[in-house]
């Protein structure tokens, strides 16, 4: 790894909760992500665009009701912030990996390795692994508003995706 390369992921890494060890840090997260799944499902009630029915094509919705609040009233009408609401777009995505994946995924929660106590969580499956702290959605080559859905296409469906 480059010394830019290190010095960027030592600073995401500072970004990570610390916990003393891997026990406490995975209650925690998995509770975390049980809080943020839970409240994107209480949030999407004000949503047409969106259904939280765990499916692949729902992440096309999701993401749609994503750019029309960036676009318009904002993360403040459903009573939350952009950042929150991006990492529950993470768990979300994480959860249609683990209902709909073949071969199946699973959760899971590991420490960073440039970080010594800080935790992130993830889903994963023989040969590929993907941490979801936070999901950013770009607009850049995303005219139809679905890259959670190809993302979702290209390494839940293929065995041994490429990165």
């Amino acid at each position: 790894m480059s010394r830019v390369g290190l010095r960027v992921a030592r600073l995401f890494g500072k970004s990570l909760p610390t916990f003393r060890d891997h026990a406490e840090a995975e209650r925690a997260l998995i509770s975390r992500r049980d809080e943020l799944l839970r409240a994107l499902a209480d949030w999407s009630r004000r949503s047409t665009d969106f259904t939280p029915d765990g499916s692949p094509e729902s992440l096309k919705g999701l993401e749609r009701w994503y750019f029309r609040l960036l676009d318009g009233p904002g993360f403040g009408s459903i009573k939350t912030d952009q950042e929150t609401f991006e990492r529950a777009i993470a768990m979300y995505v994480g959860a249609v990996f683990v209902r709909n994946g073949s071969p199946p995924f699973e959760w899971f929660v590991k420490e960073f390795a440039f970080e010594a106590g800080r935790y992130e969580i993830g889903v994963r499956r023989p040969l590929f692994a993907m941490m979801l702290s936070r999901q950013s959605v770009r607009r850049e080559h995303n005219k139809r508003q679905e890259s959670l859905w190809r993302m979702y296409g290209r390494y839940a469906a293929s065995p041994n995706p490429e990165p």
